[in-house]
């Protein structure tokens, strides 16, 4: 559908599925739109997951980084113009819309848009629920922890045999403490609050512990850390007592997730938008309170992070502001 030059524009600060759902749907709508990625590509958390996908309809098997290069094949077919490695620098509500300035490849933009639509996504929580810990700078220096919650999956083969600690008690702690059992480690999984994980999964590390292959320790938390020469002793704390330490050949940090919200604050055009624990709150329509202001994805959804509710909520805000503009 061509587009005209009094289209409207809309601005989406984000490049992942959500971000690209909305653009589609604008494009095709016959509105303009811009996606403005702080990161070398397209494609969000996809880009660094392996795993074949099991949950999105139509794609078996392809890893998310490959859905992810598929999305950005899509985006690359549409008129929707995408500037990379990009940082907002100033952004004004305007009577109708914002004014936005922003850096991409080191050249200074500005554009004004109709409706902004913030797409960022969250980031796996780590080293910063840990690091006042005794001992944790040189034992997370050392490269043998992680926190991103798939970045077991290429470390599996070398496994085999050795004491593997995760911390957490959510599905990706419990499908980390399954992967890694069933790869040959011996698994201590490390819960501060009752698991929260999927039943299915929890019944699968059930049967594992009950071969002895995962030991579970139940309202518990790491206290401290101690390098080794090949691996990490962790301090566990129980009632508020370190009262056992266990060696480990490597750490699977799995704490959870919080929203990328906070780069928000420092503009004064969004300093009542309304957040809850930092996710952004919106109507079933993905608006804000803030006038022309739209919140689509994980950033805006705390209950059901998943590729497909990213893509209708792409979806969704596109054809509201759709209806808004053509009546």
């Amino acid at each position: 559908m061509g587009k005209s030059p009094s289209s409207p524009l809309v601005g989406i600060v984000g490049g992942g599925v959500a971000g690209m759902s909305c653009a589609l749907w604008l494009t095709q709508l016959g509105h303009q739109a811009v996606i403005i990625e702080r990161g070398g590509q397209l494609g969000g958390q996809l880009l660094g997951i392996n795993r074949a996908n099991r949950w999105v309809l139509g794609l078996p098997d392809l890893t998310s980084a490959a859905m992810a290069k598929r999305y950005a094949g899509h985006i690359a077919k549409t008129s929707a113009s995408v500037c990379l490695n990009s940082q907002l620098l100033a952004i004004e509500a305007l009577p109708d819309g914002y004014q936005i300035q922003f850096a991409s490849d080191s050249e200074a933009k500005s554009l004004t848009v109709q409706a902004l639509v913030i797409a960022t996504g969250v980031r796996a929580l780590g080293a910063e629920m840990f690091c006042g810990l005794p001992g944790f700078a040189p034992a997370y220096q050392s490269g043998l922890m992680s926190f991103f919650p798939l970045d077991h999956l290429d470390k599996l083969t070398a496994l085999n045999d050795r004491q593997v600690a995760v911390i957490g008690g959510g599905d990706n702690a419990y499908f980390t403490a399954k992967d890694t059992a069933m790869a040959g480690a011996h698994v201590h999984l490390i819960m501060r609050s009752p698991a929260t994980a999927q039943p299915a999964v929890r019944a699968e590390v059930s049967a594992l512990i009950s071969q002895g292959r995962i030991t579970e320790y139940g309202g518990t938390e790491a206290a401290g850390f101690r390098l080794r020469e090949q691996g990490i002793d962790v301090a566990l704390k129980k009632n508020n007592h370190a009262d056992q330490w266990i060696s480990v050949d490597r750490l699977f940090g799995r704490i959870g997730f919080a929203p990328n919200s906070e780069f928000l604050d420092g503009f004064a055009a969004f300093s009542k938008l309304h957040k809850h624990g930092g996710y952004i709150s919106t109507s079933s329509d993905k608006r804000t309170n803030l006038p022309w202001l739209y919140a689509i994805g994980d950033v805006a959804n705390a209950r059901h992070q998943a590729v497909v509710v990213a893509i209708a909520d792409g979806a969704v805000a596109a054809q509201d502001f759709n209806i808004r503009k053509t009546g």
